[in-house]
C-alpha cells in the first residue's frame, strides 16, 4: 500500500523529477498524531510581487506527475481513506511520491515554528501529507498555468525561498506534514487492483475557498461514471432491495 516506508526511496531524486526539501522537527509526528483532522482552513495564497521573479517553476513530463490519485471508495486503509492524492514524481525505476491534499491537521507553519519568525508564512496551514516521514515538513509551491492547463509545482524550497515565492502572483504554498511513496512497480500494481482512480485536475484544485470533507473526494469521484455515483452514496437498506 502507498505509503510504506522505503528508505531508499525517501529523499532520492531522479534525473529529471522535482527536488523536495524536508524541514526536520523532533517530535513533531506526536505533534500532529492522533489523527486529528479538523478546522479546515484554505489554502495559503500567495500575493503578488513588487518585484521581479525569484523562481522559475519547471514543467514535469513523468508519466502520471501532476495527476491526482482519488482513492476508491474499498480502500479502507486509513491513511487512505476518501483522500485526494497530488502526484509530483512516477518514475519507472525510483517509484512514486505525491501529497494528501485534504487531510487538514488544524495547525499552522507558526504554531510549529513559535520561536521563529516567519512572517506571512507562519499562516500557512499545515496538512498531513502522507503515512512516511511524519516528522518531516515539506513546503509545496504550487502554480496554475492557463494556457498549458496544467498544474506545476516546486518542491524544493526551504524557509526563506517560500518567503520569497509566495510574493509571485499566482503562488499557492501548501505545508505538508509526511508525504505518501511508492516504491518501484507499487503504484502501477495498486492501479491494476484498482485502488486509485487517476483524475485529471483543474484550475479550480486548490480555491481558496474550504471544502468539507468527504464533498470534494465525491465530487471528483463522480465524475467518472454513474457507478461512483453508486459507491460515494449506496441506499440505506441495501440489503433490502
Amino acid at each position: 500500500m502507498a505509503g510504506t516506508p522505503n528508505r531508499s526511496f525517501a529523499g532520492k531524486i531522479a534525473a529529471g523529477s522535482p527536488r523536495r526539501a524536508f524541514l526536520l522537527f523532533e517530535g513533531f509526528g506526536q505533534d500532529l498524531g492522533g489523527g486529528v483532522f479538523t478546522n479546515s482552513r484554505p489554502c495559503f495564497h500567495g500575493q503578488i510581487s513588487q518585484g521581479n521573479a525569484v523562481h522559475e517553476f519547471e514543467p514535469h513530463s513523468h508519466a502520471l506527475a501532476g495527476s491526482l490519485l482519488l482513492a476508491h471508495p474499498s480502500l479502507r486503509d486509513p491513511n487512505f481513506t476518501q483522500s485526494i492524492i497530488f502526484l509530483s514524481m512516477q518514475d519507472a525505476e525510483d517509484g512514486a511520491f505525491g501529497m494528501i491534499l485534504n487531510r487538514p491537521s488544524g495547525k499552522r507553519l507558526g504554531d510549529l515554528m513559535p520561536g521563529r519568525d516567519l512572517g506571512i508564512l507562519a499562516m500557512a496551514p499545515v496538512y498531513i501529507g502522507g503515512p512516511v516521514g511524519t516528522e518531516q515538513l515539506l513546503l509545496t509551491a504550487f502554480r496554475w498555468e492557463e494556457g498549458a492547463g496544467i498544474w506545476n509545482w516546486r518542491h524544493d524550497l526551504t524557509i526563506e525561498s517560500a518567503a520569497e515565492i509566495v510574493q509571485e502572483e499566482g503562488t499557492i504554498l501548501r505545508v505538508f506534514a509526511g508525504y505518501s511513496g511508492w516504491s518501484k512497480g507499487q503504484l502501477e500494481e495498486e492501479l491494476k487492483r484498482e485502488t486509485w482512480v487517476v483524475h485529471t485536475p483543474d484550475g479550480a484544485l486548490l480555491d481558496l475557498e474550504p471544502e468539507p470533507e468527504p464533498g470534494r473526494w465525491v465530487r471528483l469521484l463522480r465524475q467518472h461514471g454513474p457507478i461512483f455515483e453508486f459507491l460515494t452514496s449506496p441506499p440505506p437498506n441495501l440489503g433490502l432491495n
